[in-house]
Parts: structure tokens; C-alpha cells; sequence
């Protein structure tokens, strides 16, 4: 049962003789639901092990409890359930109060701030949503080595696999840096970006690195709303930069005021680490 959950029976009305069951959403220190901003964040799925942020979940959790509910007190001979996904039920309403007026912001972590990998076991402490396609483990590399062999000397590759490891380890979350790969069209920038895209898959997301660079952007950060691992441009441009205090910023993972459009603005740090393909040198 979810701890924030009661379910409860009502004698319904005109029909005597039926029980109408429902549930019953409690204002408590709850460890299976996150709301931020007023706003549904996250709940803990204890059967996949995840937090679900699509909201459609909860309907389906807590429908899932009011049959278990009528099952084991054997009610179904008398019962009218109140199910979320009935709209005439009220149940919807009834939460949709409970979240915006009742329930006090108390999202506990950022989700997916860890890599969980298909051999991995989530704990409801990883805030995990989501786990990538594959393990990790021991194995051969023979196409990779053949790969950045001809595009890159040694030392070059070097950084690009201690890079890649640092996201791995989760040492890039502290890690002053980020990685530029400058050269000529046709040089093999984008092969090496797109194979870091499809490692990090569902953990990295796109950005602008010229917005970051201007102090007219005011929405540079959005791209980071969703506080992704890796953020990725193929074909940046840092040649012209007037104002490199939000770069540096979003580089050292400091605290910032995010400007969203149409939302107010918010505090938020990035654990995010930038990876950009440029034609043009970095000034």
C-alpha cells in the first residue's frame, strides 16, 4: 500500500446495501510521492522498482489498491469503486486538490542522477526513472579501438574514454570540465558524439553552447531542466563568447536561477556534463 494512501468504504446513497469504495489521499511525511511546485514530481512503483513521473501512473496504482482492497474483503458483491480512471467518479478531483492545495512540496532528490544499468538492482535511494539497455561489465571493444584509432592520436583518445568514464563513475557530477571536439567538417566529430548519445541513452539531452555563452539568452538553462547527465551539441559555437559567467557556472555546477518560459523563476544546479563538436575555435 502506498503511505500516503488510505483506502475507505462509505455507505452509498439511495442504494442501501452498497458500499462505495474509495480512496483517500493523507497529508503525511510520505516516502513514495514527490511533489514539487505544487505539481505531481514522482511516485515510487515498488513493483518495477522506479519512480514514475507520468502522472497516469498514479491512476493506475491506486486502482490497482482499490480492487486489491474489494478482493480481500471479499466486496465485490456490494462494492461501488470510485476508480481514478472513472471521471464521474470524483477520485481525479479529489487528487488533483490533494496535490496543488493540500500536500507541502517534499521532493526529495533529482531523479536519475545515477546511471542504472540492466544488470544493476535500483533501490528506491538511486531516484531512478529509467535504466539504460545494458550492462556493465567486462567485454571487448574491438570496433570502438578500430574506430578512434584512425580518427584519434592516442592522447586525444585518452581524454575522450576518461570522459566517458567520469559520467560511468559519476565522478563528472563534481568535475570542473567539459569537452570540445574541434576540427574540420568530416573529421569524425559527430561519430564519436553520437556513439556517446546512444551509451547514455535516455540520460542525455540537447543544448545551445553559443546561449550560454551570450548574456542576452535569458533562457539558455532551460535545456537543463531536466537536469540531464550529459548534454550534447554536434555543431556548437563558442567563437564568440560576450559573457562566460552562466558557462562557467553550468561547467562547475553551481547554483543558479533558471528562467523558464511562462514559469517563474527557480535556484537549481546542474550535474550535467557538456560535450560540444565545433567548427570554429573556442574563444
Amino acid at each position: 500500500m502506498l503511505d500516503f494512501l488510505r483506502i475507505i468504504e462509505k455507505e452509498a446513497s439511495p442504494k442501501k446495501g452498497r458500499i462505495e469504495v474509495e480512496p483517500e489521499f493523507r497529508v503525511v511525511k510520505t516516502k513514495d510521492l514527490m511533489v514539487r511546485g505544487g505539481k505531481f514530481y514522482a511516485i515510487w512503483d515498488e513493483e518495477s522498482k522506479k519512480w514514475l513521473t507520468d502522472e497516469i501512473a498514479v491512476v493506475d496504482l491506486v486502482d490497482k489498491e482499490i480492487k486489491n482492497y474489494i478482493s480481500e474483503h471479499n466486496l465485490w458483491d456490494v462494492a461501488i469503486p470510485k476508480y481514478m480512471e472513472c471521471s464521474n467518479s470524483g477520485s481525479m478531483d479529489k487528487w488533483i486538490k490533494f496535490v496543488e492545495k493540500h500536500m507541502p512540496d517534499n521532493w526529495y532528490n533529482p531523479l536519475d542522477e545515477t546511471l542504472i544499468f540492466s544488470n544493476s538492482e535500483p533501490r528506491k535511494e538511486d531516484y531512478s526513472s529509467k535504466s539504460l539497455s545494458y550492462p556493465l561489465e567486462q567485454g571487448p571493444t574491438d570496433n570502438w579501438d578500430k574506430l578512434l584509432d584512425v580518427l584519434y592520436a592516442p592522447s586525444e583518445r585518452h581524454k575522450i574514454e576518461w570522459s566517458i568514464g567520469s559520467v560511468v563513475t559519476g565522478g563528472s557530477k563534481t568535475l570542473q570540465k567539459f569537452v570540445v571536439f574541434y576540427g574540420a567538417p568530416g573529421t569524425g566529430k559527430s561519430t564519436v558524439l553520437n556513439v556517446i548519445q546512444d551509451l547514455f541513452d535516455g540520460y542525455w539531452s540537447t543544448f545551445d553552447a553559443k546561449a550560454l555563452g551570450s548574456s542576452s539568452a535569458s533562457f539558455a538553462l532551460e535545456a537543463f531542466k531536466s537536469n540531464p547527465l550529459v548534454s550534447i551539441q554536434h555543431d556548437g559555437d563558442l567563437s564568440k563568447i560576450d559573457d562566460n559567467a552562466r558557462l562557467n557556472s553550468v561547467i562547475s555546477h553551481e547554483t543558479m536561477q533558471v528562467n523558464e518560459k511562462f514559469k517563474s523563476a527557480y535556484d537549481k544546479s546542474f550535474k550535467t556534463f557538456l560535450f560540444v563538436g565545433t567548427n570554429k575555435a573556442v574563444k
